[in-house]
């Protein structure tokens, strides 16, 4: 075991340092992957909570841990997303993309009083688009890594209910590439026709910020059989630093810019979203349980981004607006769990998310509709007390057709209209230990 945890640190923490954690995520930029056991029943485990997990699903889970526990964990996620329209098509460049996590919890006093902390990815999203392709003046390729390390500690009052709260820190990092239309630049400063032939310059930026947040939870085993689980998450403000890169200008582009290479630093801020969660859970006897749940986001958070540069010029503040949009959203779990035999339970989950972008802000590196997510696994313990224990889970996630008719795709950038086919495969694995 100890040999394990060494191993898997390392993994975690490289894993971090790649360009291929972060997926296209579940609803919006948020990552669905927290936790094998959960994933195999499409994440319906807010009123249940009943592993280390319940960390991020429902704090006040932990007091139900009678014994110190440790899982770790990775997720592997593959995304398929297809571009079709203005009489071209073209496939992003997607890699499995690895998203690890890790909880360990500890009852302090038996049955009353828990803590316990969880490192995992909740948000992120990773792609490449053709450097000639479609989108190029839009975007090209992107990478978006938030890490969220949750320290909680629950206490239970009452042999019905149980209080949980966390801390949220956030460590966020923002890649992202685009060429610029060079050519097009030249000719409307200086009012002469567009020349053809002028190389494409190229935008690079790099950010990253942190921020604070908050969950608690709450848990009502109203009967043996019936339980109630409450979530809420708090928003959380990221202030994000960095710097933009301009490369490869010429003409009067150059002018304005000072050189043909330009950099800058540059600040903004974006909000992570509220989360509300509810569920339900049937049990019965011991042998199989079932449950509900229904998630509120608030992602009309995620508005208007404003950017601020340390050396500027009109080219530069003329840009310096990303209009969003987005709408707050619902979505809907439904999954469960059958006991085979002490050993082995085997789980089964329907998911269904409702997109928060909204047609008229659409673009290439958040490629979403709202999707139907299928998935199953199983769980398997073993050792003198069953304190060793491994969960698989796999799904698949279908997403709607969606058609974008946007002003997006504007004379500078070129139009993004079209088709896009998205279909996500997903695997994830947590090995436990009860101490």
């Amino acid at each position: 075991m100890k040999r394990l945890v060494v191993v898997y640190t390392f993994i975690f923490i490289f894993s971090f340092c790649g360009k291929n954690v972060l997926a296209q995520g579940a609803s919006g930029l948020h990552n669905p992957v927290l936790g094998a056991s959960a994933l195999a029943q499409g994440n319906a485990f807010v009123a249940r909570a009943d592993d280390a997990s319940a960390i991020y699903f429902n704090p006040a889970g932990l007091t139900q841990l009678q014994k110190p526990q440790l899982s770790l964990g990775a997720s592997f996620v593959l995304p398929s997303i297809e571009y079709h329209g203005n009489g071209v098509s073209e496939d992003m460049d997607t890699k499995v993309n690895t998203i690890p996590n890790m909880y360990f919890t500890s009852p302090i006093i038996e049955n009353k009083l828990a803590a316990g902390i969880g490192i995992n990815v909740p948000y992120g999203l990773q792609g490449k688009w053709d450097g000639d392709g479609f989108s190029r003046y839009v975007v090209t390729d992107f990478n978006l890594r938030i890490i969220d390390v949750n320290p909680t500690i629950t206490y239970k009052p009452s042999s019905f209910f149980s209080v949980g709260v966390g801390l949220d820190y956030y460590y966020a990092n923002v890649e992202q590439g685009r060429h610029v239309n060079v050519g097009l630049i030249n000719s409307a400063l200086t009012g002469t026709s567009l020349d053809a032939s002028t190389p494409d310059g190229l935008q690079d930026s790099k950010m990253h910020g942190d921020a604070f947040g908050y969950n608690t939870g709450m848990l009502f085993n109203i009967t043996p059989s019936h339980s109630v689980g409450i979530l809420f998450r708090s928003k959380a403000d990221i202030d994000f630093n960095g710097k933009l890169k301009l490369s490869k200008l010429s003409g009067a582009t150059t002018a304005v810019f000072g050189s043909d290479d330009f950099d800058t630093r540059t600040t903004t801020d974006a909000t992570l979203p509220e989360m509300i969660s509810l569920g339900y859970a049937y049990k019965h006897n011991n042998l199989w349980s079932i449950e509900a749940d229904v998630q509120w986001t608030n992602w009309s958070r995620f508005d208007v981004i404003k950017y601020d540069f340390d050396t500027t010029n009109a080219l530069l503040e003329a840009n310096k607006e990303d209009v969003r949009n987005w709408h707050n959203t619902l979505s809907f779990a439904l999954g469960g769990e059958y006991k085979l035999n002490e050993a082995l339970k085997v789980r089964g989950g329907y998911t269904f998310h409702e997109s928060p972008v909204p047609s008229d802000t659409f673009e290439p590196s958040v490629p979403q509709s709202s999707r139907h997510g299928l998935f199953t696994g199983l769980g398997y313990n073993w050792g003198k007390k069953l304190n060793k224990g491994i969960d698989f889970a796999y799904g698949t996630v279908f997403y709607e057709n969606r058609k974008v008719d946007n002003s997006v795709g504007d004379a500078v950038q070129g139009p993004i209209d079209g088709h896009y086919d998205l279909i996500t495969h997903m695997m994830a694995i947590n090995f436990n230990y009860i101490f």
